[in-house]
């Protein structure tokens, strides 16, 4: 179900980001483009080779994008914890 969601969602955005792409258009289009293709990366094998091109032919850009996503999923992963009611977490 994960899945299907996520091709949905990555094909809207997508789709999304393209008509705001036109000139004339007002929008950030091709960043919701790129997000969508982000939504994409773990469920398309033929995506990963492309990032892995594009990582090695501009590390540092790839890198500064990394470092943004893994800050907010550690962001993401804190305010479960957090949120959580007492009791409910791993045995420590």
């Amino acid at each position: 179900m994960v899945r299907i969601f996520r091709w949905v969602a990555g094909i809207a955005l997508i789709l999304v980001g393209l008509v705001l792409a036109i000139p004339g258009v007002p929008g950030p289009g091709l960043l919701i483009s790129l997000f969508g293709v982000l939504v994409l990366l773990p469920e398309s094998r033929w995506l990963q080779r492309k990032y892995v091109k594009l990582k090695r032919r501009y590390p540092r850009f790839v890198a500064a994008v990394e470092r943004r996503f893994r800050r907010s999923r550690r962001r993401r992963a804190a305010r479960r914890h957090l949120s959580r009611p007492a009791g409910h977490g791993r045995a420590s």
